[in-house]
Formats: C-alpha cells, sequence, structure tokens
C-alpha cells in the first residue's frame, strides 16, 4: 500500500497568493524579483518600520518602485533620525547610528523616478515606568535586541534613575516619506 504526497508547501503558497491577493516575502525579495508577486504590476505597498534592516535601501526602493503601476505609491513608515524615548543611552546612541535618515530614502525614491514628499505625525505616548521597563526588558524594538541581557539590565537600571516618576510621557514620531509613479499620458 503506498501513500500520497499532497502538494508541497511551495505549490500551497503560491496558491495562497494568489487567491488572496498577499505576499508575504522581504522587500528586497519582491525588489529583485526572487518572489512572485500577485500581479505584474502594483498600485501600492508600504514598509512599516522596517527600512532599517534592508541591506541596500537605494536598490531596494528602485526594484519596488519598478513594480508599480501609473499612478501607484510606495509608502515608507519609519522613525525620524532620532528619537525621544525614554531609553538608556547606549541605546539611543546606537539607534541613531542604525536610524536611515528619512530625507535620505525620500531621495531614494526620486532617483528611481517617482515623485516623493516626507511629513511627520506625532502623538503624546503615556505608558506605566513598570511596564515600559517590562517592555525594554522584552526587547519590544528591534533596536534592543543588540543588546546582551547584562546590558538590557544595566539600561533598565539608567532608565529607572533618570526617569523616577510612576507614567512616563514621551512623544512618539513618524516619519511618511511617499512615493508616487507618475501618470501615464494619455
Amino acid at each position: 500500500m503506498g501513500t500520497s504526497a499532497g502538494p508541497s508547501a511551495g505549490a500551497v503558497a503560491r496558491r495562497a497568493t494568489e487567491e488572496s491577493g498577499r505576499c508575504h516575502a522581504s522587500a528586497e525579495d519582491i525588489a529583485d524579483g526572487r518572489t512572485r508577486v500577485p500581479h505584474e504590476q502594483l498600485d501600492a505597498m508600504w514598509l512599516k518600520e522596517s527600512v532599517h534592516h534592508v541591506v541596500d535601501p537605494e536598490l531596494t526602493l528602485r526594484g519596488l518602485a519598478d513594480r508599480l503601476a501609473p499612478g501607484g505609491r510606495l509608502l515608507v513608515v519609519m522613525f525620524p533620525a532620532t528619537i525621544q524615548y525614554p531609553l538608556f543611552k547606549a541605546a539611543l546612541a546606537r539607534f541613531e547610528e542604525l536610524q536611515p535618515d528619512p530625507a535620505v530614502i525620500e531621495r531614494h525614491l526620486r532617483a528611481a523616478g517617482l515623485e516623493a514628499s516626507l511629513s511627520y505625525v506625532e502623538h503624546e505616548l503615556r505608558i506605566g515606568r513598570d511596564k515600559y521597563l517590562g517592555m525594554v526588558r522584552s526587547r519590544y524594538m528591534s533596536l534592543l535586541s543588540t543588546f546582551s541581557d547584562s546590558e538590557i539590565e544595566k539600561g533598565i537600571e539608567e532608565i529607572r534613575v533618570a526617569h523616577p516618576e510612576p507614567v512616563l510621557v514621551f512623544p512618539d514620531r513618524f516619519t511618511f516619506v511617499l512615493g508616487r509613479r507618475r501618470e501615464e499620458s494619455a
């Protein structure tokens, strides 16, 4: 008695992508064509808080822009080059080392042939200090994963001393870099 194998995982994923119109892949994989997208041209794409993980943002954004239909939009949502979070000094310094400048991302979109604009949105966050310290301990920002357990604990103590108040209040600011492919001429 034999057994039959079902469809491969890849075939199932491709069919799910085609049926749902969704694609789960890295920006790099889509930009360079390693991952097929459900449509030849796309009306909209967005990268949220991920462009700092891209190895070559200029190349990746160009590849994504090439997949936009006329009038299509590519939105990059990211932190600004500096933040005012109640983090320890080493974390804030590392953030500034690793975070791309939104103006550079805007230039990459323009170089890719898109009309580009830059805007900011800010709102106030209020988080209980103990809850926030727990978030830092659990490395709620990818940046914090670059620190060892002992560095995190030392950093939490630094935050505790600098912020004795029971509720931390600080600005949460996001940058929106929007690129739009021009409409085709009639």
